[in-house]
């Protein structure tokens, strides 16, 4: 590894790393709080927003990974992240996506989260990606079964319970 964070592209996306240029989007994206609705926190409060893109701007860990902003057609649409688990031991690497609710159902997060899964462990390497998902959140729990996770438990993670998911290398 060690090489910087790659911009992925996909059929209708382009995930490019998070930079401080797209923190009003980002911002924006986050003012509906159904995005928000199985967090620990309501980041439709701008502030509360913003405090967390600045947290993610300021991400150090391996720098492959990280946040990336889903881009169509000039828009930002949604967030993604495939970094260190703040919430499993060891730095298992995690992966996590939002979607403006604008677009649910069109298969864009599907389509985000898959390249991210791929480029996680195909290019990357890695040994495992792992998911937590509120146990509420249905359609991030298909979206997790769709990708091929594996469901191994539960835990409180997030302020909430959560279903732990991972993928392996050949599985996913």
């Amino acid at each position: 590894m060690g090489v910087k964070q790659a911009i992925v592209e996909t059929g209708r996306l382009t995930l490019v790393p998070l930079k401080r240029r797209y923190a009003d989007d980002v911002v924006a994206l986050f003012a509906d709080p159904t995005i928000s609705a199985h967090l620990g926190a309501d980041l439709s409060d701008p502030d509360l927003a913003r405090t967390m893109v600045d947290y993610r701007l300021a991400y150090e860990g391996p720098p492959e990974l990280g946040h990336w902003v889903m881009v169509r057609e000039n828009q930002v649409v949604g967030l993604a992240h495939l970094r260190p688990s703040k919430e499993l031991p060891g730095d298992l690497p995690e992966i996590g996506w939002y979607l403006d609710t604008r677009f649910g159902g069109s298969g864009l997060a599907t389509e985000a989260a898959r390249a991210l899964l791929r480029h996680g462990l195909d290019e990357l390497g890695l040994d495992s990606v792992w998911a937590l998902v509120h146990v509420d959140n249905t359609p991030s729990l298909r979206l997790a079964e769709r990708l091929g996770f594996l469901m191994v438990g539960r835990g409180f993670h997030y302020d909430g319970p959560h279903s732990v998911h991972v993928a392996l290398p050949g599985h996913a």
